[in-house]
């Protein structure tokens, strides 16, 4: 069901991070309610996550490289003709105390988390100047807002995710283009694997969620993307430069 009745058909909306979890969740909610979407991700099951989210077309490769955004926006512009919205989902998570984080792995991380989205806005930002409704919605974390134990590289380039997206809305403020960022909380899916192993295992995990989310549970993907679908229809186009929380009122 669509709760915005026709408001996204034809929207031109590129999804990173589209194989799995929220940005797989995210195209498929995009393309239900009636715009072209293309997706992208590095896995090898983004050919598939098309056909399961009825994307237009799909790109696989790596938003850390400078080539490959290149590629992947120009080829979605090709494709459906366009862009009116980006949607930097793809991320990366690593966890482990700060004094025993690897160099490379803080690294890679940046690459994925900070310098992923910064390409992608980069290659996007002269398309979206040409639609009337564009739209930037990068996608942090309530990390990024309150951090964590075990988490200071992942907390620190989600932040930095969130600053990046508040300058850049006020940048791109003339040009009519919003950006938002979305923060979820706890979110049923395997990308919070290696921190549930942190924190002691599902039941440990449980437990946490259970007393520390006001709403008592972990969000699902589809509890995450009607925010999206809000921040790239016509409705948000006064909003801007926010970060918002979809977390259960964890981070308040």
């Amino acid at each position: 069901m669509d709760p915005l009745g026709s408001d996204l058909v034809g929207l031109r909306v590129l999804v990173t991070g589209a194989a799995t979890g929220i940005g797989h969740e995210v195209a498929r909610a995009f393309a239900d309610a009636g715009a072209v979407v293309a997706v992208t991700d590095i896995s090898a099951r983004i050919d598939e996550a098309a056909l399961t989210t009825g994307a237009a077309c799909a790109f696989r490769g790596d938003v850390a490289s400078e080539a490959d955004a290149a590629r992947i926006v120009a080829g979605a512009v090709a494709s459906v003709g366009g862009l009116d919205c980006l949607v930097n989902v793809a991320g990366l998570q690593i966890v482990g105390a700060a004094e025993e984080m690897r160099a490379d792995d803080w690294d890679r991380l940046m690459a994925v988390n900070l310098r992923g989205p910064f390409l992608m806005c980069r290659a996007a930002i002269p398309h979206l100047r040409r639609s009337s409704r564009g739209a930037i919605i990068n996608t942090a974390s309530v990390a990024g807002q309150r951090g964590g134990p075990g988490s200071t590289a992942y907390s620190a380039s989600k932040g930095g995710l969130i600053a990046f997206g508040t300058a850049l809305a006020l940048e791109l403020a003339p040009d009519g283009i919003t950006v938002n960022t979305i923060c979820p909380g706890w979110v049923d899916t395997g990308f919070n694997a290696p921190v549930i192993r942190l924190m002691g295992g599902r039941e440990a995990h449980a437990r946490i969620v259970a007393e520390g989310v006001p709403l008592g549970r972990q969000g699902t993907p589809a509890d995450i993307a009607p925010a999206y679908l809000f921040l790239a229809s016509s409705g948000a186009r006064y909003v801007t430069a926010k970060a918002i929380g979809v977390d259960g009122g964890l981070y308040n």
